[in-house]
């Protein structure tokens, strides 16, 4: 399904993103961002796909600690998959060949609009679930988080059909295309569930981390 898409990227997180947290950009820079800004919101077509089902249909048991924690107490599984598409893969890639810092905040800019397309999302359908079917939602958990395995991305992008739902496919390596792309699971349960927050603690990539390198966490991206 199309999802809306925000008019504005939240330049503050963006700049977050690119380890500049806090910094003043001059009129130089603030050129480049908005720049940056006005080509990647005309390039992206947000689109999205949803899937509720019972907890056993998605093989979590033996996937991390971290899931198992996330999902305590939850008696069904929101499924969640989002894209930017791929023309915004095409002008990442173009601009990387012709302008690295343009890229850069490009790059920054795409993931920002990722997450407000998602956050958006998980605030209309936390609504619609407690409303209509008196379920309530965990937070948004992606493979890759903590020490869950990438590899489940394979069976949650199948249970949703990304690839006719939003256009979403896994690779060989267990990485979503296009590359702007996120999957997420929220725990449901007829009772408050709060979810868990993975730490870098346990996570398989802490020491190649590339959030970590830029002094942030993949829960904050």
């Amino acid at each position: 399904m199309q999802r809306p898409k925000p008019a504005v990227i939240d330049r503050a997180t963006a700049l977050r993103y690119m380890g500049a947290a806090g910094w003043q950009p001059d009129a130089a820079a603030t050129a480049l961002l908005d720049k940056a800004e006005a080509l990647v919101l005309d390039a992206a077509t947000p689109r999205a796909a949803l899937r509720l089902l019972p907890r056993s249909a998605l093989p979590t048991e033996g996937q991390g600690n971290d899931l198992r924690r996330h999902l305590e107490g939850c008696s069904h599984l929101l499924l969640m998959a989002a894209t930017l598409g791929g023309e915004l893969d095409k002008l990442l890639r173009r601009l990387e060949l012709s302008d690295i810092a343009l890229a850069t905040a490009a790059d920054a800019m795409a993931s920002v609009l990722l997450e407000q397309v998602c956050d958006a999302l998980e605030a209309e359908q936390r609504a619609y679930f407690l409303q209509q079917r008196g379920l309530y939602l965990t937070g948004r958990y992606a493979p890759g988080y903590g020490d869950c395995p990438l590899a489940l991305n394979d069976e949650l992008c199948l249970a949703i059909d990304t690839v006719r739902g939003c256009g979403l496919a896994v690779t060989e390596q267990h990485l979503l295309s296009p590359r702007k792309s996120t999957t997420a699971i929220l725990g449901a349960a007829d009772h408050p569930v709060t979810g868990y927050r993975a730490g870098c603690a346990t996570c398989h990539l802490q020491k190649k981390c590339a959030y970590r390198k830029r002094g942030i966490t993949c829960a904050d991206s």
